[in-house]
């Protein structure tokens, strides 16, 4: 049987280059999304050509019984789980003091919840199959105590997910499980120019995905619990 690879949010952006990629390289996928329905339909509609048995389901990853529930016909169809790709995590650029108390929760919660959420409801299975890799993507700067004035709830639940990274790869390590995180720059383009980055532009998907790909091989099977930046040498903060 293929191996089946869980990417959270792979119904737009980095999710989807993720799974497109895995989709190439001989990966059954599992799109999911919360909102974006018709996106994930026409993502497995490419997925499909090389993965006829990729499949969607939609879920909010900050209910823990959503994502219980997801996980169970994720397990009740394949079995298994090779590859989770903790992806979801939302951003918001913004003053503290602007920031709402929702605007608070959502940052928190789609970022550290949805990851906790689902590691914890795949590995079990990981345990089972004494193998499994778990990758969390983070952000540049999520391995120091980054204070940022427009995005400050951001880099708090980016730090919490370094944190986490660290933690779960130690205590799986035993059990074959490899957790490890990608930290890539800006991807967005509507903030920063590419005269802020010391290379001349921002992190791309494909820059990210190569990363993944090496990091799922066996060429890094020693590599447990890193968090790999994906950003040229920027810093966030200097100019």
């Amino acid at each position: 049987m293929e191996k089946v690879a869980v990417i959270t949010g792979s119904a737009r952006g980095l999710g989807r280059a993720i799974a497109t990629r895995l989709s190439s390289e001989g990966y059954t996928i599992v799109v999911h999304y919360n909102k974006s329905r018709a996106e994930a339909s026409e993502v497995l509609g490419d997925l499909r050509k090389n993965s006829p048995d990729s499949f969607g389901i939609s879920a909010d990853l900050k209910s823990e019984k959503n994502v219980d529930v997801m996980f169970r016909e994720i397990t009740d169809k394949f079995g298994r789980v090779d590859l989770l790709v903790n992806n979801v995590g939302n951003f918001l650029y913004k003053n503290f003091n602007k920031t709402t108390n929702d605007e608070f929760c959502d940052i928190v919660e789609s970022n550290i919840y949805s990851t906790f959420f689902c590691s914890r409801a795949v590995l079990h299975l990981m345990r089972k199959q004494k193998s499994g890799q778990i990758i969390n993507i983070g952000t540049v700067g999520s391995d120091t105590l980054t204070v940022r004035e427009k995005s400050t709830p951001y880099f708090m639940a980016k730090n919490a997910l370094y944190f986490l990274t660290k933690a779960m790869a130690w205590e799986e390590a035993k059990n074959g499980i490899h957790v490890n995180m990608i930290s890539p720059a800006s991807l967005a383009t509507d903030i920063f120019k590419p005269s802020d980055f010391p290379m001349g532009r921002s992190a791309r998907y494909d820059d990210v995905v190569k990363v993944l790909l090496f990091l799922i091989s066996k060429d890094a099977y020693y590599i447990n619990g890193a968090n790999i930046e994906v950003a040229g040498g920027f810093i966030p903060g200097m100019k």
